[in-house]
């Protein structure tokens, strides 16, 4: 992507089209190293954000995943089949269910993660130190610009 030199000329459609690009191959990149035990991207991502914020109830996990109800219901029952978590009941709400990981869930990730994070780490050894804070800097305010609740994924 090239830089530009005027704020006039930031965010392009062309120079969007091309983040766009850039953020889609990093991602499918990085999802495709290591170990997922057959989850998807939505699934792993649904799962990290139950292990990160539990016990949370469907409805805060399909907003924070920006997915429709149904849709993470649907994960939900997925994850639960494989053992990945549990419902227990909301003792505010009788009729809802707050959903936890279980071990197992989190060592899923832990592997996902571990793997990633080492093709991340060696990928980031080889940037400039002063690029280094910039990556990481954008990134965290594009997350916080598109609405992302926490970018640092630490729990509330």
């Amino acid at each position: 992507m090239q830089s530009t030199s005027t704020a006039g000329e930031l965010g392009t459609p062309a120079e969007v089209a091309t983040l766009y690009h850039l953020l889609t191959w990093i991602t499918r990149t990085l999802r495709h190293r290591g170990p997922t035990r057959n989850l998807s991207a939505g699934v792993a991502s649904a799962l990290w954000t139950i292990i990160n914020h539990a016990p949370i109830r469907l409805s805060d996990l399909a907003e924070r995943e920006s997915v429709s109800a149904p849709t993470m219901s649907r994960i939900v029952a997925a994850l639960e089949d494989k053992g990945y978590i549990e419902r227990t009941p909301d003792p505010d709400d009788g009729r809802a269910r707050l959903l936890s990981p279980t071990p197992g869930g989190i060592d899923v990730i832990a592997d996902a993660r571990t793997e990633r994070a080492k093709w991340l780490a060696a990928a980031i050894e080889d940037i400039d130190p002063d690029d280094r804070a910039t990556v990481s800097r954008g990134l965290e305010i594009l997350a916080r610009a598109l609405g992302m609740p926490d970018p640092s994924g630490a729990r509330r």
